[in-house]
């Protein structure tokens, strides 16, 4: 595991290489690249062999106003994925457009504080054990397929589809992530299930409405969340020029999201008072299993609840209305095409006269039996 360390004060590195040491004693290996100037720490980033950094923000000790830590954090930020930890005792210089990216990869320590060096390499290391800078780091997984595809595909595609025409970027970013789905989709070694997180974009990519939208909004004096059914061609913005954004459709379509809760389920009537516990287990499985075709399952993740999606109870909005609605996430397209299946098959059901299906198999079964019965 390689640290890029900024800092220029000799007794604050020592005390990192000393906790380092600590952690080598565990079984852990870690490398400090220390560099002292912003500059020499640029210089450093030309290489993609990093798995997190800790930077200060003043380098000069002869200035205290100094705070060129801000131009490595700027720089990392914007071409580099891996955790970055800000230890300063001067943290009140931090750009502000940088501590507004405040998160679990970017996190900001005072000095004078109370957290211990051992805490601050732990967050490091536990990140670093999840294989996250392995992935997206810039020389793991991700890149040996981007590399793939550009030699064993787009080289022998280029002249087919460059054919008459310049290739836009958003013609070869469609490509690549194409290439990259299918090579990501091959199990190795085993079949791994995907997670909640997966489920979700979150929060929502495209600015005004999408597909699969999760909207939150009060309906008939309660806070409803509602899930966006309306097809792509529908709701594809136009008029962003303009002062308000424009779709083809006249009116949205959504479904209510029923909340994984006894409460919940009672007033829709999915379960009922008499219930046991076998058989509101098995309403559950059929929704979950996607065996229950009048809902759809969304699972739980961060702050979206479990929740069944409605396909009995469609609301109509306008588009001024859903633009005051909350969004909360996107439900991702693999999932999304699943949902909307499922939607469309519910509505378009047809009954047919039954026949009788007993006499009929009855009269069949014979034609099963080997010939010498």
């Amino acid at each position: 595991m390689r640290i890029l360390v900024v800092e220029d004060d000799d007794d604050t590195f020592d005390t990192y290489k000393d906790t380092v040491d600590e952690l080598v004693e565990d079984g852990r290996k870690i490398e400090l690249v220390r560099k002292e100037s912003a500059n020499d720490a640029l210089f450093a980033l030309l290489s993609k062999d990093f798995d997190g950094a800790i930077v200060d923000l003043n380098l000069n000790p002869n200035d205290s106003s100094e705070s060129t830590g801000n131009d490595v954090l700027a720089e990392i930020l914007q071409k580099h994925r891996f955790p970055v930890f800000v230890v300063s005792g001067n943290i009140q210089n931090l750009r502000e457009d940088i501590r507004k990216k405040e998160s679990d990869f970017l996190r900001f320590f005072n000095k004078d504080s109370n957290t211990s060096n051992k805490t601050i390499f732990r967050h490091l290391t536990d990140i670093y054990d999840t294989g996250i800078t392995n992935i997206l780091g810039g020389r793991g997984l991700i890149e040996r397929h981007i590399g793939e595809i550009f030699w064993g595909h787009l080289a022998q595609d280029f002249s087919a589809l460059s054919k008459g025409e310049l290739i836009s970027e958003r013609r070869l970013l469609r490509y690549n992530v194409s290439h990259l789905l299918e090579y990501l989709d091959i199990s190795e070694k085993e079949e791994y299930h995907y997670h909640e997180a997966e489920f979700y974009i979150r929060p929502p990519i495209r600015a005004h409405i999408a597909p699969g939208d999760i909207v939150e909004a009060n309906e008939a004096d309660k806070v409803t969340r509602f899930l966006v059914l309306s097809p792509a061609c529908d709701i594809a913005v136009r008029g962003l020029d303009g002062p308000t954004p424009i779709i083809n459709a006249n009116m949205i379509m959504l479904a209510p999201i029923i909340p994984i809760n006894r409460s919940a389920f009672l007033e829709r009537e999915i379960i009922h008072p008499g219930d046991n516990s076998a058989k509101r287990e098995k309403k559950l499985s059929e929704i979950v299993k996607s065996k229950a075709e009048k809902f759809a399952f969304l699972p739980e993740y961060a702050d979206i609840y479990p929740g069944v999606v409605d396909f009995q109870n469609i609301h109509t909005w306008s588009l001024d209305k859903f633009l005051e609605a909350k969004r909360i996430a996107t439900v991702a397209n693999s999932f999304l095409k699943d949902i909307q299946s499922r939607f469309s098959s519910y509505v378009g059901r047809q009954g047919q006269p039954d026949l009788n299906k007993k006499e009929i198999i009855k009269r069949l079964k014979g034609n099963l039996k080997p010939e010498d019965q």
